[in-house]
């Protein structure tokens, strides 16, 4: 019988392929005589272990791996090839160091005409792999944890949504109670004073009656960040005179204007500009932009509002020669809770949310705002909205 060339390039390239998968993958192995006395081990198969210099040729398994301490009917199976191979998986070692190893042990029946019959024993080092699968589970734990922590917080944040939306239900109720008796009271006055009566006791009725209307539109804003925050702002949209409505907070605004000593100008479109509006929100944007210009504006300066047409759009602008802006106040001017600088260090009264509600509200009409500022010298708030047809109610 003629035995086939030694391919010798074929087994040098195999043995080198084994050491690097050995050095790459941590993996030691060693030959167990039917007797489970250790025969023969790779190199690298104490260092593996974690015990180099140490020497275990000649001693049995149970000895040098306590895993397989009552194992030997498993191990005999295997032997007898009733059981195709016996496996132990992430067994723990404590190191020196106070470090865990972590090895993959697995046996299977070896039967070779030159090596005879035993147990193939492989030992791979796995810590890396262990580490981070307990390094994963961990997160997965902490994020499991975080999540039950945020729906417990998110619950908590609904009832106290809850709570907040009643307690400005009934404190709107209990605060429009009386704020409509003084508007009632100071409209039926204005109606039934003698026409002799002092100019000034009409005007200081007519400032009673807009400062009852400027608090129902601060109730109304409240109102309003609540819904918005809650995703439920609806516009009820009616045709409207656009012209009429500015005129309206004008006049209803000028009694500041003239406390403050500032110069004020309204220039409306000559053409009458039909649009279709929720009044009492538009009436919440107009006298928000109104009072921060002149909230803004020191004494003896000037307050412009004008309307006109232009490109299918009703256009609203508010300048004035107050304060003014730096650029990144700008940027932020119309963020929920915003206050600039200056508005700060002078101690001007406050709470950031008139122009990110009005910017909402000129949204949900289908429109937009812009702003051109510059510090010291005034700012212009530009509100553009469509002309056109009544939309279908919601928010814009």
């Amino acid at each position: 019988m003629t035995m086939p060339p030694l391919d010798i390039e074929s087994l040098m390239l195999a043995s080198h392929v084994t050491k690097v998968f050995s050095l790459i993958h941590h993996v030691a192995y060693a030959l167990v005589a039917s007797n489970m006395v250790i025969r023969r081990v790779s190199t690298n198969f104490t260092a593996v272990l974690n015990e180099p210099g140490t020497s275990v040729v000649g001693q049995r398994l149970n000895d040098v791996l306590w895993e397989f301490v009552g194992a030997e009917e498993s191990l005999q199976a295997i032997l007898n090839g009733k059981s195709p191979y016996l496996a132990f998986e992430r067994v723990n070692r404590a190191l020196p160091d106070g470090r865990n190893l972590y090895l993959d042990l697995s046996v299977t029946q070896l039967r070779d005409p030159e090596l005879g019959e035993g147990l193939l024993l492989i030992v791979e080092d796995v810590t890396h792999a262990a580490e981070l699968e307990q390094r994963m589970t961990q997160s997965r734990n902490e994020l499991s944890l975080a999540k039950q922590e945020l729906l417990q917080a998110n619950e908590e944040l609904q009832k106290l949504n809850r709570l907040k939306t009643l307690f400005l239900s009934m404190a709107v109720h209990d605060l429009r109670t009386p704020l409509t008796a003084v508007r009632a009271y100071g409209d039926l006055l204005l109606r039934v004073l003698p026409a002799d009566i002092p100019e000034n006791a009409r005007e200081y009725i007519r400032i009673i009656t807009a400062q009852a209307s400027r608090m129902d539109w601060l109730i109304d804003g409240f109102l309003d960040l609540d819904q918005i925050e809650q995703g439920e702002l609806k516009l009820h949209f009616v045709p409207s005179d656009f012209n009429k409505l500015v005129s309206e907070i004008a006049d209803m605004m000028r009694y500041l204007v003239e406390r403050r000593k500032q110069g004020f100008s309204l220039d409306l479109c000559n053409t009458p500009i039909s649009i279709p509006l929720d009044v009492s929100r538009m009436q919440q944007v107009l006298y928000n932009l109104l009072n921060n210009a002149i909230k803004y504006t020191p004494g003896g300066g000037h307050i412009y509002v004008k309307t006109w047409i232009e490109n299918g759009e009703a256009v609203l602008q508010v300048a004035d020669t107050g304060m003014g802006m730096t650029e990144s106040e700008q940027a932020g001017v119309f963020q929920l809770y915003y206050r600039t600088l200056s508005a700060r260090e002078n101690e001007i009264r406050g709470r950031g949310l008139g122009l990110f509600i009005v910017k909402v509200l000129v949204e949900a009409h289908r429109g937009r705002i812009t702003l051109s500022s510059q510090e010291g010298v005034g700012s212009t708030f530009t509100v553009y909205l469509p002309l056109g047809e009544v939309p279908v109610e919601g928010m814009g």
